[in-house]
């Protein structure tokens, strides 16, 4: 779940920061491909450009999350448990 929010939060926040900048730029409307319009109305294009953006601040917080894992955590090594020694068995004390 802490992931989850890790990942999906920043990313939402990032989408609607870059929709808000690029259709303050752009018309929706006059977003052109050979000529034809890209979308059909504006919440169409508002809704598409948030998605695309939130997938890809999504893609960009998981290569963060990925990057910041021990080594450890990647290649799965845990130290075997020390057990303490006795006063006795310590071959240093003697």
């Amino acid at each position: 779940m802490k992931k989850g929010i890790l990942l999906f939060w920043p990313s939402f926040l990032i989408a609607a920061l870059a929709t808000s900048v690029f259709f303050s730029i752009f018309d929706p409307a006059e977003l052109k491909l050979h000529g034809n319009a890209l979308f059909a109305d504006k919440l169409s294009a508002y809704s598409v450009f948030f998605l695309v953006s939130w997938a890809f601040g999504a893609l960009n917080t998981a290569i963060v999350l990925v990057l910041e894992k021990s080594s450890r955590e990647i290649n799965g090594f845990t130290p075997p448990p020390v057990q303490p020694m006795d006063d006795a068995e310590d071959p240093l004390r003697s």
